[in-house]
């Protein structure tokens, strides 16, 4: 007669001493009371198994499985089955779950486990199956009760969003304040912001904004599709996302927002109620995207562009019309649901990944804005685009280079009235800036 199966009394997964390896240390929710583990995928964490008898290698049969989203998968990357055993294992294959036994103290078995490099990130949950083997019963159960965040590993080369450059990790990842600048041509200023990455409430507020976005599982370890829906769901324009803008100065309903000096507020605001927080503007909406890239591990920054142009209908221009007695018209006839402008000042971020969907040389800094302008897709969302693709005007890339080429390089166009002309309209003037 084959010996019951294990019972699993206790699942530690060092906390402290796993978030001091996955240069996760700073987030508050692992000091607290009970410790939420904060780990980053593709790098070995270490867990030990407490049972209620010692286990015997030759029968007893232990498995974790680590399960994310709604319906966990193994196919599709979202549910890890890890069968431990007493065999040197190494944790070689990145692509893949890994699980090394390490020890055995008595009741105490401690393993070595590794997530895959491409895992979807967020929060996955921990179950522990034991059983003996031959036995044809259903397995012992014991689930973890704890949240595990998994979050993007910029510091490891196989990861999507891998910097070479720890310094700049040191800033773009690990930083939680910083300046955001703000104000027009001559006159702009540095804004004191805290970006408040390590804040206890940044990491469920993400979790909670990533459900809202409708981002699937098996699409959240793709940073290009992250950075996309975090572009979307920062504003609450379409799906009940965290800031609603404002610019004609009524705010008495809400807050100013030139009354935010940091993201945490609206974040907690946005977890507590579940309804969008008012009001932003760009720099506000960049500095929240800024905190919840580095909570989530995608390196990024804030990037401010003075005398930044508004381009509506994607002529790669700012048209300007006038009628017959030079008088400039209040609206683009071509266009009239929304017209061309030039902003005084505007904000959005860079966000730093590999872009495996372009062609070589188009990784590294991609330029997303959470600011809602134009539709893209359907949604006010833009980017990533591909801050190189920018820069050449190769326009013809995924996302939305078009519009933010025009952003920054857009020409300015003067059209007359002109009745003998078959647009209507003939043009004057055209100054590229330069």
């Amino acid at each position: 007669m084959s010996e019951e199966p294990l019972i699993v009394e206790a699942v530690y997964l060092y906390e402290k001493e796993n978030a001091e390896a996955h240069r996760t240390f700073n987030f508050e929710i692992v000091h607290q009371d009970p410790a939420i583990p904060v780990l980053r995928r593709g790098q070995a964490f270490h867990v030990a198994l407490r049972f209620n008898r010692e286990y015997v290698d030759e029968t007893d049969i232990v498995r974790l499985l680590f399960s994310f989203g709604p319906n966990p998968n193994v196919l599709r990357g979202t549910r890890g089955i890890n069968t431990i055993t007493n065999r040197d294992a190494y944790l070689t294959d990145l692509e893949a779950w890994g699980v090394r036994m390490v020890g055995i103290h008595g009741v105490d078995l401690s393993v070595e486990v590794r997530s895959p490099i491409d895992s979807p990130v967020g929060v996955w949950q921990l179950n522990v199956e034991t059983n003996t083997l031959g036995r044809r019963k259903a397995p012992n159960t014991y689930n973890y009760e704890k949240d595990i965040y998994l979050l993007f590993n910029p510091w490891m080369k196989e990861d999507l969003v891998y910097m070479e450059d720890e310094q700049l990790l040191d800033e773009y990842i690990l930083n939680d304040v910083g300046k955001i600048w703000v104000g027009p041509w001559g006159s702009s200023r540095g804004r004191e912001w805290v970006f408040g990455q390590f804040d206890a409430c940044v990491l469920p507020a993400c979790q909670l904004l990533l459900e809202r976005s409708g981002i699937k599982a098996i699409s959240r370890g793709d940073p290009v599709r992250m950075t996309r829906a975090i572009s979307r769901i920062i504003n609450s324009n379409d799906d009940k996302g965290v800031l609603t803008g404002r610019w004609d100065g009524e705010y008495s309903d809400g807050t100013a927002p030139a009354a935010w000096t940091g993201s945490v507020p609206i974040l907690e605001q946005f977890l507590e109620t579940g309804n969008e927080v008012k009001y932003g503007q760009c720099w506000v909406f960049a500095g929240v995207v800024t905190t919840v890239c580095r909570a989530l591990g995608i390196p990024s920054r804030v990037v401010s562009n003075l005398v930044s142009a508004h381009d509506a209908n994607a002529s790669l221009s700012v048209d300007r019309y006038y009628d017959l007695n030079n008088e400039e018209l209040e609206y683009d006839p071509n266009n009239p649901l929304g017209e061309d402008s030039i902003w005084n000042y505007h904000v959005w971020n860079d966000v730093w990944m590999a872009r495996p969907d372009l062609p070589k040389g188009y990784g590294g800094w991609q330029a997303i804005d959470a600011t809602p302008q134009e539709q893209s897709d359907n949604f006010y969302q833009c980017g990533p685009a591909s801050v190189e693709a920018v820069k050449e005007g190769a326009v013809g890339y995924n996302y939305d280079v078009t519009f933010m080429v025009a952003s920054v390089n857009a020409d300015l166009m003067r059209w007359k009235e002109d009745p003998e002309s078959d647009l209507g309209y003939s043009k004057i003037d055209c100054n590229k800036y330069q």
